[in-house]
């Protein structure tokens, strides 16, 4: 279910210091390494990937050695006291492979964790992709015993995760922010994260429960065999940008999503529906700025992660917004002690609520612009339902087209090809059937 990651030394040659055989490691009553594990036994689980294991410079508790045994802490490779050091082990190639992890899933957080090779019908998704990618792999070097698939190639395997649009690696891509309300807590919360999202739901004492529109495919979030109660259907209202690439020249550039948390516990005897009063509030909100997240943070709210990039606000409006996109604004109700994120075509219906108040006050509701939920692509067959299963903002993005299933006119669908929730399968404007897609304008003015 799992990743098994080994090690290999400075000269990138398979850590091993065993004495000759491995019977005897570890060495009885020595704290001798004897290298990076693996096995040869069918069944067992074989070695996947592999990261530097061997001396591996790293953050250290300053003035803390770890293991002077094996030269691993703070006195080894750079001056003592500086909190930089040397050390040793499969340890530290673990959380190189799983940073490499988290940079695919913030390009495409939809993605499955597949397999790292895949069988018929088995869906590509981060561990195939990183098998597939390592510098092993790209000279045709197949698995053995030692390296499993190989080392990582952190910057390649990005690019397949981004997928290709006429020839070239794409700079964004679009995903669905998750929109969940509290009846409890009275709170709504973002996140673009399905596991984040997953965490927030089973949160009973807040009865938070998904809102907004169906997923085009993605009709579930990863099943957890432990959950005592089934998970709430993934929905969306907001879509937006996986990277702080703005996809084309001429549109504004991006600013982060900042997700922020705060729980407030109230005196005893002060219970709802007394304003202020809530003894399960809490409060995600998203900002954008440094002023607003030291603001925010004042007020009590922890910062948490980046949940993806908006188009910052512009000028002159309406005609420097990005095709497709509409004002995205962040508002509070008072009465409830809660902020929310909503865009221009919920206003109304926001507002009308409760949600009138700036935070901080007196600051600017509007974050930026992002990509509603729309799907207007002609039906595939005459007849059948409208839309490709590709949410509009992400054609706008990648460049395929709005008005074609088939951008390219190959004959397979631009979902097939470069879908929003897998991996990329082949390139959706190949120009094969005859016509290409508006893609060539991402990549004038020296874009590329």
């Amino acid at each position: 279910r799992v990743v098994a990651a080994g090690g290999y030394d400075p000269n990138i040659a398979f850590w091993d210091e065993s004495p000759g055989s491995q019977t005897f490691c570890p060495t009885p009553g020595s704290e001798r390494e004897c290298g990076s594990n693996y096995t040869n036994n069918f069944g067992e689980p074989p070695q996947e990937l592999v990261a530097a294991a061997k001396s591996v410079f790293s953050t250290i508790y300053p003035g803390k050695d770890w293991a002077p045994t094996l030269e691993c802490g703070d006195s080894f490779g750079t001056p003592s006291g500086d909190g930089l050091g040397l050390c040793t082990g499969t340890s530290m190639s673990a959380p190189q492979i799983s940073g490499v992890v988290g940079i695919l899933r913030s390009i495409n957080p939809l993605a499955t964790t597949s397999k790292p090779v895949l069988g018929f019908g088995d869906v590509a998704g981060i561990r195939s992709v990183l098998a597939q990618t390592t510098f092993e792999a790209q000279i045709a070097q197949g698995w053995t015993p030692t390296f499993g698939h190989g080392r990582v190639d952190a910057a390649a395997a990005a690019r397949r995760m981004l997928g290709t649009v006429q020839g070239r690696t794409v700079k964004n891509r679009v995903t669905p922010l998750f929109r969940l309300y509290g009846a409890n807590a009275k709170d709504y919360a973002d996140t673009t994260s399905p596991q984040f999202a997953i965490a927030i739901a089973i949160n009973q004492a807040g009865a938070y429960q998904t809102q907004g529109s169906l997923i085009p495919g993605y009709d579930e979030f990863p099943p957890d065999p432990g959950a005592e109660t089934p998970l709430p259907t993934p929905r969306a209202a907001i879509y937006v940008l996986t990277t702080e690439y703005k996809p084309r020249p001429e549109w504004p550039a991006l600013v982060p999503l900042y997700q922020m948390d705060r729980s407030r516990n109230y005196p005893i005897g002060c219970t709802p529906p007394t304003p202020g009063c809530n003894t399960k509030n809490r409060d995600y909100i998203l900002v954008t700025t440094t002023a607003h997240i030291e603001q925010a943070y004042a007020d009590g709210y922890k910062l948490r992660t980046i949940q993806g990039y908006i188009y910052q606000p512009c000028t002159v409006e309406p005609a420097c917004i990005p095709p497709g996109t509409e004002k995205m604004y962040r508002a509070c109700k008072t009465a409830d002690d809660d902020c929310a994120t909503f865009l221009e075509s919920e206003r109304t219906t926001f507002e009308a609520a409760g949600y009138t108040a700036a935070y901080p006050s007196g600051s600017n509701k509007v974050l930026g612009y992002a990509y509603p939920y729309a799907d207007n692509d002609p039906p595939r067959f005459p007849g059948g339902p409208v839309g490709d299963g590709l949410v509009d903002g992400f054609e706008w993005v990648i460049g395929t087209k709005i008005d074609s299933w088939d951008s390219d006119g190959d004959g397979d669908g631009d979902v097939e090809e470069f879908p929003m929730v897998g991996v990329a399968v082949s390139d959706p404007c190949s120009g094969l059937g005859g016509y290409s897609c508006p893609a060539d304008v991402i990549f004038k003015n020296g874009f590329q």
